[in-house]
């Protein structure tokens, strides 16, 4: 049991990474492996308005092939790593959360845990207790469920914080609170349907949440 009142945990792609394009270039490599439809780039900004469930059936892709996809497309991601940033605003603001003292912070992804290691190192953002990673793309409850088992904390004490109407399903049904931010995946609109606890649009705003 960690001693701080507070644990934020942090989805990785497109909350503390800008993973978005190379995730699309992966995902159309590997469109001719797996038999689901190569997305152009002007549909990115349609799709953003999808949930992960709408967004399976716009490109054809069958349910069943999805967490072996989803592995071949982490293990393609580790070796163009070096091309992904931050959100603009998002060290200071994690920097300034992070310094206060006042909360414990972890990462739970669905992406590598080597890859993302190796973007914490890159940009020097080593706050994190720990990094978990599930390999379920539909859901995350059961692994936050987990996690919070694990700490021994209060869910209600966890705030999860993702781009994704996945990532704020899975906080709710884990008895967690759901921090969504629009700049990743899924839009505001489409964020906002979930109902989300909260809903913030740039990373300075996460300032209104945790106070340093």
């Amino acid at each position: 049991m960690n001693d701080k009142s507070t644990t934020i945990l942090f989805d990785f792609d497109g909350t503390l990474a800008e993973t978005m394009m190379l995730i699309h270039r992966v995902f159309n490599q590997l469109s001719f492996v797996y038999g689901y439809r190569h997305l152009p780039e002007e549909e990115i900004e349609m799709v953003r308005h999808l949930t992960i469930h709408e967004f399976v059936e716009h490109v054809g892709m069958a349910l069943w092939k999805m967490p072996v996809i989803a592995i071949h497309a982490r293990r393609s991601m580790h070796r163009d790593m070096h091309e992904i940033h931050p959100p603009a605003g998002l060290v200071d603001v994690l920097t300034r959360i992070h310094n206060s003292g006042d909360y414990h912070m972890d990462i739970l992804t669905s992406n590598r845990s080597k890859n993302v290691h190796k973007f914490l190192g890159q940009h020097r953002m080593d706050w994190f207790d720990e990094v978990h990673s599930t390999r379920r793309i539909l859901s995350k409850k059961q692994r936050v469920k987990k996690y919070i088992r694990e700490k021994g904390i209060d869910p209600k004490s966890l705030y999860y914080i993702g781009d994704t109407t996945v990532d704020v399903e899975s906080a709710r049904l884990a008895g967690a609170q759901s921090v969504a931010v629009s700049w990743g995946l899924n839009t505001a609109e489409v964020l906002a349907r979930a109902n989300p606890d909260r809903l913030v649009d740039q990373p300075h705003e996460l300032l209104d949440i945790f106070p340093t």
